[in-house]
């Protein structure tokens, strides 16, 4: 049974996409996401606001503010939703 819920697969998006997991993880986020439509759709954001930023700048923000960035949009796609 795979560690990777919701909660865990949404807390790790970015190492995700930055390769910074184990091969085990990985392969249990990719099957987590190919399966669940609100992750996948986590991961879609997170991954233009990645390339956003990749093209805006030649500098890595630092993770704090990616992570407060992220979570503020969380916030307004939880407002959305309901």
């Amino acid at each position: 049974m795979s560690q990777f819920d919701c909660q865990e697969t949404k807390r790790h998006v970015h190492e995700y996409l930055n390769n910074e997991l184990t091969e085990l993880e990985i392969t249990e986020i990719t099957a987590h996401l190919a399966g669940c439509d609100s992750c996948e759709g986590d991961y879609d954001i997170e991954n233009a606001l990645n390339g956003a930023i990749s093209r805006s700048c030649g500098e890595v923000p630092p993770q704090e503010l990616a992570e407060r960035i992220l979570a503020q949009i969380r916030e307004l796609q939880k407002e959305i939703k309901h």
